[in-house]
């Protein structure tokens, strides 16, 4: 059961939270994931894969997500903005391996 952080009491309570919530961030990237590749599936051009308006409202709703959590805006950006990177890359990648134009 998680433990709230002024409940844990030595290094190692805290060490055991972060370690579930590493597992349960993974857990969650993987699910997102598959919708990448979901949407990878759906795309025909690997010229939609970069889509400069929707990046941008995504970026904003999890900086306004972070700061509603009391979380680094700036952070969440710049994680969220090279986990985008990543996942065009990997849409791009992929509709041109299915279309033969890799």
């Amino acid at each position: 059961m998680a433990r709230a952080p002024e409940d844990c009491h030595s290094k190692q309570d805290i060490r055991v939270e972060i370690d579930r919530l590493d597992r349960e961030l993974v857990e969650k990237l993987a699910e997102r994931f598959a919708y990448v590749r979901r949407m990878a599936e759906l795309k025909s051009d690997p010229s939609e894969a970069l889509v400069p308006g929707r990046i941008g409202e995504v970026l904003d709703r999890v900086a306004a997500t972070a700061r509603a959590a009391g979380f680094d805006e700036e952070l969440a950006r710049e994680l969220w903005a090279r986990l985008i990177d990543w996942n065009v890359a990997f849409e791009r990648d992929t509709i041109a391996r299915r279309l033969g134009t890799d």
